[in-house]
């Protein structure tokens, strides 16, 4: 049935999809106007540039082709999103003459993140699974994950558009699969279109190039069909070969693990971590891998899995050969996911829909069994799910504010009544004003799928919020992960002045926010943007003299290694130790152009910056006053 107003024609399921992309919208626009991020700094300092002329002017870091995609020295992040960004900014500066700037752009920026979030998952989840719950709970899976949120909730991403052409190349792949081994050359072209803005987005768009790879070998395999089970029975024990491989190759000593530690503790960790950044969703993807192996190797009758493309007919969607065709190329995923599974945050951007899509296949295992043999468990266990999440979180995260409980509580209740007012709607035919009476059947399924998508929601938005909670709420704003007030009136004091210089700052997360909103001269140590050449302290012809194109530098993706020292880290050291009340230390200062020196009040640990000569000096001449000062920081001018 569909719902007429006017000449908009209105899907009944539809409406849940459109509950779940405004739910997704809210997100952002409950921390706005604050900025989160860290390298999502740099990539505003780099769209102000790209906005500033840094395409055509002679003080710019795009110096070679390979600059372009963030290849080269000093060109670490490519430009696609920067460039996009700075478009985004001109444009809504333009239509509300000056009104909006950098916040609203970002804001813009993640709307336009969801929304191509969500119809690439919707397209890949309607060529795989058959039900239309399933898909639906697919979409909410990877819409509502932590790593989604954290990446369009008020910051600027780079990795997520790694996440989405993953999608789109998974879905593509697939109906070439359903189509045949023909490839058009329209196919072809519009493959080469998604790698390229995978490839102007972030480095990672190279491991993207697995599913061109994963589509041939399916493609061969269908040729020789004996081949078919025994390249199923061996992609387990691979997967556990380059499991171990991978362990010993990054290891797990940042997270302090050392190489001999038993397998139960990596594995309690990696289920953990995957937890937390997937969704609650991941509890299922055991059940989803394991059973998929099962039944494609041992429960067909039919060896020929694959359906036969040499006759020209249109071949239904979503049969069970074309689903097992699909499951099939999907499952040679896990063995790239689990030698990249403990680079656990980059594993986790490139193989998100992977991971989503076994774990969607385990809740229907799960859900078929438990319906079995009790039908009234089968709608229960959501609710159950769901409780005893709240239950856990409530308990863990006992010590947090009482303000980050009540908002998420807020927000989850909010979305509740969103998706009950759609579920009414979807029924006012079955309601009785005199006595309420739904159709039981619908009353249980509607039931089941809000609770199930409530569970996913609570479990991102507690995550995120708990994650957030200790960096944005230190007294410290150098602790903390978004523009905090002080470093505004810092940029609205320093936009003001006649900046011909430099500006030191001594915190780097201090000096990227301010200089990457307020597009301001800052520095604090080595950086691997374009700031040294955009700003003069190198040239071009000294980058191309120390340059050279390395293999090993494959492993960092990237083809080239600088040679030298990073000019900015030479300068901070000569910097550190200079005393301005000595005539050549201060006059060493002048020739390093820095104008202004940016510090904190106290010191609050022992070695801290505010006990580098440069600073002492500062608080001890007896000719320099700070200009500026808010309650942590204090802005000093050398000329």
């Amino acid at each position: 049935m569909n719902y007429r107003f006017k000449k908009i024609t209105i899907k009944k399921t539809s409406l849940y999809y459109l509950v779940l992309v405004l739910v997704a919208i809210i997100i952002p626009l409950t921390t706005y106007p604050l900025i989160y991020g860290v390298d999502a700094f740099q990539v505003m300092w780099m769209a102000n540039a790209l906005r500033d002329g840094a395409l055509f002017s002679d003080n710019t870091w795009l110096i070679s082709p390979f600059s372009y995609f963030g290849y080269y020295p000093f060109s670490h992040r490519a430009v696609g999103v920067p460039m996009f960004l700075a478009f985004l900014i001109s444009l809504l500066n333009f239509f509300s003459f000056g009104i909006f700037g950098i916040t609203e752009a970002i804001l813009a920026f993640d709307i336009i993140l969801i929304i191509i979030i969500y119809k690439s998952s919707r397209n890949l989840g309607n060529r795989l699974f058959e039900e239309e719950w399933s898909r639906f709970v697919f979409v909410a899976a990877i819409l509502l994950s932590p790593n989604a949120i954290q990446d369009f909730a008020m910051t600027v991403s780079t990795r997520i558009i790694i996440t989405i052409v993953m999608l789109v190349l998974l879905n593509l792949n697939l109906k070439i699969l359903q189509k045949g081994a023909k490839i058009k050359f329209k196919t072809t072209i519009f493959v080469i279109l998604i790698l390229l803005v995978g490839a102007l987005a972030h480095r990672l768009w190279m491991n993207t190039v697995i599913t061109i790879i994963f589509i041939i070998f399916t493609l061969l395999i269908r040729k020789y069909k004996k081949l078919y089970h025994l390249s199923v029975f061996l992609i387990i024990p691979l997967s556990i070969l380059v499991f171990f491989f991978g362990f010993e190759f990054f290891g797990l000593d940042r997270y302090g693990y050392s190489s001999d530690a038993n397998f139960i503790d990596i594995s309690i960790f990696l289920s953990l971590y995957y937890g937390y950044a997937v969704g609650l969703i991941t509890i299922f993807f055991p059940f989803g891998v394991l059973i998929t192996v099962y039944k494609l190797t041992f429960t067909f009758d039919n060896f020929n899995l694959f359906f036969k493309s040499k006759k020209k007919k249109i071949q239904p969607t979503n049969t069970s050969h074309e689903l097992t065709d699909s499951f099939y190329y999907l499952l040679l995923f896990l063995i790239p996911l689990l030698f990249f599974v403990f680079t656990t945050f980059y594993a986790i951007v490139v193989f998100l829909p992977i991971i989503i899509i076994f774990s969607v296949q385990g809740l229907i295992y799960v859900k078929n069994y438990i319906s079995s043999f009790s039908k009234k468990l089968e709608w229960i266990f959501p609710i159950l799910l769901l409780f005893s999440l709240m239950g856990y979180y409530l308990l863990r995260f006992e010590f947090y504010s009482k303000i980050v409980l009540w908002g998420a509580f807020l927000f989850l209740l909010v979305s509740l009544i969103l998706f009950l007012s759609v579920f009414t709607v979807n029924n006012y035919n079955n309601l009785n004003f005199s006595r309420v009476s739904f159709d039981p059947h619908k009353l249980k399924k509607g039931v089941w799928i809000i609770a199930l998508t409530i569970s996913i929601l609570a479990n991102s938005v507690i995550n995120l919020e708990t994650g957030r909670f200790d960096r944005s709420n230190s007294p410290y704003p150098w602790e903390n992960r978004y523009l905090t007030d002080e470093e505004i009136e810092i940029i609205e004091y320093l936009q003001n002045e006649d900046i011909d210089g430099l500006i030191f700052v001594s915190n780097r997360y201090i000096s990227e926010r301010i200089g990457g909103v307020g597009f301001l001269p800052t520095f604090s140590g080595p950086v691997e943007i374009g700031l040294p050449l955009f700003y003069g302290l190198i040239t071009p012809n000294y980058v191309y003299e120390n340059t050279k194109f390395s293999l090993d530098a494959l492993l960092r993706f990237t083809f080239f290694n600088f040679t030298q020292t990073d000019p900015i880290n030479e300068l901070i050291i000569s910097i550190r130790e200079l005393d301005v009340r000595e005539g050549n230390d201060f006059n060493t200062l002048l020739s390093y152009n820095v104008q202004y020196i940016i510090t904190i009040k106290e010191t609050f640990e022992p070695g801290g910056v505010n006990n580098w000569p440069l600073i002492q000096s500062l608080q001890q001449s007896e000719s320099y006053e700070p200009v500026f000062a808010t309650h942590h920081f204090l802005i000093w001018k050398i000329y």
